[in-house]
């Protein structure tokens, strides 16, 4: 089973956003395609395929994990590699917001690191909301328009295991 730990989201004002950038960039919908707002989250870890063995032995580590829930403010737009050739369009969060996420990032991390898992990168709290569908697209001044602007909020309270199954239409993802 593929498998990662992330923290779930549930705000409507980023498929909004994601419509208005979709405009403002002037993309072809057969171009770049939006994360569907169920999909929303932040990746604290990607385990990758995981055995029924180890996904017991990652929940028990997972309930370990203590924190007191906070809030982030998404503000900023940017992308992964380069915005002259982006293959994903992310949405970031506020500096307070963004130290916590860290530090519940790296707490997960260092317990899934106890049971042998390391993390192929280091975490970067940012939300993917757009991804390029095939070739990388250039997203022009879309970080200028949008730096100093917010697009609403969530509280962060519950780290989640999560399942991805891929699939033609896209990952569906479960806890």
């Amino acid at each position: 089973m593929r498998i990662f730990i992330a923290v779930d989201v549930s705000t409507g004002a980023l498929a909004k956003l994601q419509n208005e950038i979709m405009s403002v960039a002037g993309w072809n919908p057969k171009d770049i395609k939006p994360v569907e707002p169920q999909n929303f989250h932040f990746t604290l870890i990607f385990l990758g395929e995981k055995n029924d063995s180890d996904i017991d032995n990652v929940k028990a580590k997972l309930a370990q994990v203590q924190f007191e829930p906070f809030t982030i403010i998404y503000t900023g737009v940017g992308a992964f590699p380069k915005p002259s050739s982006a293959r994903v369009v992310w949405v970031g969060v506020d500096q307070v917001g963004g130290q916590k996420l860290m530090a519940l990032a790296d707490d997960v991390v260092a317990r899934m690191t106890e049971l042998g898992f390391s993390a192929d990168k280091s975490f970067s709290p940012h939300m993917t909301i757009l991804r390029a569908r095939g070739r990388p697209v250039k997203i022009g001044d879309v970080p200028a328009r949008y730096q100093d602007r917010t697009f609403g909020s969530d509280v962060v309270d519950k780290v989640h295991l999560k399942k991805s199954d891929l699939t033609v239409a896209g990952p569906v993802y479960s806890n």
